[in-house]
C-alpha cells in the first residue's frame, strides 16, 4: 500500500523551547487513559528533547499524534505489550473499534508491517501445538499427535523455508491468521530511554502504572534537568545498554571491550560506564583471564573494583611486598567503611604472607541474648518480637531498614527533591539520580549540613512529623510508607535521642548505597522509662554479614543500644 505523502516537520520539535512544567495523568476511569498517557509523554519528549532528535524521529512523533484515535490506541496497546510480534487474532479491545480500519492505516503510515519476515523460533512461538500440528501436516511433515510444543520445534527447524526467515504465508498458507510486526521501535525505546533516563521501566510500567497509580514529588525542571545533554549521551547510553545485555548473555569479555566508549564526559554516564567495567572485570576474572581483569580493576575508580583488584594481586605471583606497599597507599585515600574492612582482610593476609605480625583486629563484645523459642512457623524477627513484648510493657515494630532511612527521608526531604542539574529528569522519581553516587553528598554539602543541625536545635521533630504528614504516600526511595505509622514516628522522636539520631544519620551519609541496609531488625521502646533498644535477629546457623557489623559497631562506639537476639528453636 502507498502511505500518505510526508508530513512536515514543526521546527519548534527541533529548538530547545521551554519544556511543560507539569505533566497531566489521563483519568484511569477513561478506557483510553494509557493512550493518553503515552501521548503527553511523546509531546513532553519532543518539546523537552526535541534539539536530540532527528528529523525522521521527529516525524515519526508527529505522525503517529495524527493518526486517528483508534489507530493510535491499537498501536500503543501493542507497543506496552511484550515483544514486536502480535497474532491479528490477539489483538481484539472493546475500547477499539474498526480494528480492520485501524491496523490499515497503521500499515500505509508505516507503524506496523503485514508481512514481516519470520524464522523458525518465531513460528514455533507464536502458534500453538494444534497450529504447529497442522502446519507440518500440510508441509507433508506429519509428526505424532502426541509430540510436545517443545518437540516440534525443530522439525519446524528441518523444513526447506527455515534456511531464511520469511513471511508466515510461505510458512503456512493456510494460517487462520496473521503476524503483524511493529515498526519504528528502536525510536520508540530512544523515546522512552530519554523521557526516563534509563531503560529498565518498559512502556507497561510507565504508561499503565508509573503514570496512573502513583503519587510523585512536583520537582521543578529547567534546561538543566535533562537526562542528555546531547544525541551522543543517548548512543552512548544505549551503547552501553547493548554492553550490559551482551555481558548477561555471557559473551566473552574481549568481544565486549571494543564496544565501549572511551571516558565519558557526562557524570552520571560515566558512572554506568564503569560499573560496566568492574562488571566485565568480574566476569573475566570467573573465566580465568586474570591479566584482562587486572588491568580492568586498575584502570576502575570504584572501591569494589580496588578490593577485586587486591583479592586478584595477592594470589598472583607478584612481589606480595609491593601489592602491600600499593594496597596501603590506596587504604589511605579511601573513607568508605565497607571497603576499608575488606582491604583491611587483604592487608592482613599479605603480612603474613610476607612474615609480619599482623595488628591486632579489634572484635567488640557484641550484647548478646540467647532465646529458646517455639518455632510457629512465622518469620524468626516476629517470634521474636513477640517473646520481647509479650508482657504488654514494651512497644516493639519490625523495623529493618526502614525507620532510620525513613527518618532520614522525612527529614533531608527538601535536600532529596531540590532541582540540581542532573538530578532530575522527568516528573515520576522517586529520588534524584545520582543518589547513590559518590558526589552526593558534595554536591548538597551545604543543604545537608544545615538539616544536620536541626538535630542539636530540636528543630528536627517539628520538621520530620511536617514531612510525614504533608508528603505521606509520596514515592521516595529512602521511606517505605507502609512501615511508618504515626504512632513509630512518634515514639521514635520522643525516645530516641537526637545525638543518636545524628550518628545513624551521618552513618548513612558515609555509603548511602550500602548503609541504607544491615540496620537492626527491631526497634522496641519502654514508655515507663523513655528508653529503647535495637534488636539484631539471628535465626538458627545464621551469622552477622559484614554491612551488619559495620553498623553494630558504629552504634555501640556511639553508646546507641543495640543487642543481637540469637534464636534457637525448642525441640519440645
Amino acid at each position: 500500500m502507498s502511505g500518505p505523502p510526508p508530513i512536515a516537520v514543526d521546527k519548534n520539535i527541533m529548538t530547545a523551547k521551554p519544556p511543560p512544567t507539569s505533566l497531566d495523568r489521563a483519568s484511569l476511569e477513561d478506557p483510553l487513559y494509557y493512550l493518553k498517557n503515552l501521548q503527553t509523554v511523546v509531546r513532553w519528549v519532543t518539546s523537552y528533547h526535541g534539539d536530540l532528535l532527528t528529523a525522521d524521529e521527529a516525524q515519526t512523533f508527529q505522525q503517529l499524534l495524527q493518526l486517528s484515535t483508534p489507530a493510535q490506541a491499537l498501536f500503543a496497546r501493542m507497543m506496552i505489550r511484550k515483544g514486536e510480534l502480535f497474532r491479528s487474532d490477539k489483538l481484539e479491545y472493546d475500547e477499539i473499534p474498526e480494528r480492520a480500519q485501524a491496523l490499515d492505516e497503521l500499515s500505509d503510515c508505516g507503524f506496523i508491517d503485514y508481512q514481516p519476515h519470520i524464522d523458525a523460533a518465531d513460528v514455533h512461538k507464536h502458534c500453538r501445538r494444534d497450529e504447529l500440528l497442522d502446519m507440518l501436516q500440510a508441509a507433508e511433515r506429519p509428526v505424532p499427535k502426541s509430540s510436545k510444543k517443545s518437540e516440534l520445534l525443530t522439525t519446524l527447524q528441518s523444513l526447506p523455508i527455515s534456511d531464511s526467515p520469511a513471511p508466515l504465508t510461505q510458512w503456512w498458507p493456510d494460517a487462520p491468521f496473521t503476524l503483524i510486526a511493529l515498526r519504528h521501535m528502536e525510536t520508540f525505546d530512544r523515546l522512552r530511554l530519554m523521557f526516563f533516563g534509563n531503560l529498565h521501566q518498559d512502556w507497561s510500567e510507565f504508561v499503565l502504572t508509573e503514570l496512573g497509580h502513583q503519587s510523585y514529588e512536583k520537582v521543578a525542571f529547567n534546561s538543566q534537568s535533562r537526562a542528555f545533554e546531547s544525541r551522543a549521551d543517548v548512543d552512548n547510553y544505549l551503547t552501553l545498554h547493548r554492553c550490559i545485555t551482551l555481558l548477561f548473555e555471557e559473551t566473552p569479555a574481549t568481544k565486549i571491550l571494543p564496544l565501549v566508549p572511551t571516558a565519558l564526559s557526562n557524570p552520571w554516564l560515566e558512572f554506568r560506564r564503569q560499573r560496566l567495567s568492574f562488571q566485565l572485570g568480574q566476569y573475566a576474572e570467573r573465566t580465568g583471564e586474570i591479566a584482562l581483569a587486572t588491568d580492568l580493576y586498575t584502570e576502575n575508580t570504584l572501591d569494589e573494583a580496588k578490593v577485586r583488584l587486591y583479592r586478584v594481586l595477592e594470589k598472583s605471583d607478584r612481589d606480595p611486598h609491593e601489592v602491600l606497599r600499593d594496597l596501603e597507599q590506596d587504604l589511605g585515600n579511601i573513607t568508605r567503611p565497607e571497603t576499608r574492612l575488606h582491604l583491611g582482610r587483604v592487608q592482613r593476609r599479605l603480612n603474613r604472607k610476607i612474615g609480619l605480625k599482623a595488628k591486632p583486629v579489634r572484635k567488640p563484645t557484641l550484647p548478646t541474648i540467647e532465646l529458646n523459642l517455639c518455632n510457629t512457623g512465622e518469620r524468626v524477627e516476629f517470634s521474636t518480637l513477640a517473646a520481647l513484648t509479650n508482657d504488654g510493657t514494651l512497644h516493639g515494630f519490625y523495623t529493618e531498614n526502614w525507620l532510620f532511612t525513613g527518618l532520614f527521608g522525612l527529614l533531608f526531604w527538601p535536600v532529596l527533591f531540590e532541582p540540581l542539574p542532573g538530578a532530575f529528569f522527568h516528573p515520576f522519581q522517586a529520588g534524584p539520580a545520582d543518589l547513590y553516587r559518590a558526589d552526593f553528598l558534595r554536591r548538597r554539602e551545604v543543604q545537608i549540613n544545615a538539616q544536620l543541625a536541626t538535630l542539636d536545635t530540636g528543630g528536627y521533630t517539628g520538621l520530620i512529623k511536617q514531612c510525614w504528614q504533608s508528603k505521606h504516600g509520596t514515592a521516595c526511595s529512602l521511606v517505605h510508607w507502609p512501615a511508618l505509622s504515626e504512632e513509630l514516628i512518634d515514639l521514635a522522636l520522643a525516645i530516641i535521642p537526637a545525638q543518636h539520631l545524628k550518628v545513624i544519620f551521618r552513618h548513612l551519609l558515609s555509603d548511602l548505597r550500602n548503609h541504607r541496609r544491615g540496620m537492626p531488625d527491631l526497634s522496641v521502646f519502654d514508655l515507663a522509662q523513655q528508653s529503647y533498644r535495637l534488636i539484631e535477629v539471628k535465626g538458627p546457623g545464621d551469622k552477622l554479614q559484614d554491612h551488619q557489623t559495620l553498623w553494630i559497631e558504629t552504634m555501640l562506639d556511639n553508646g546507641i543500644p543495640i543487642e543481637v537476639a540469637q534464636v534457637q528453636w525448642r525441640t519440645t
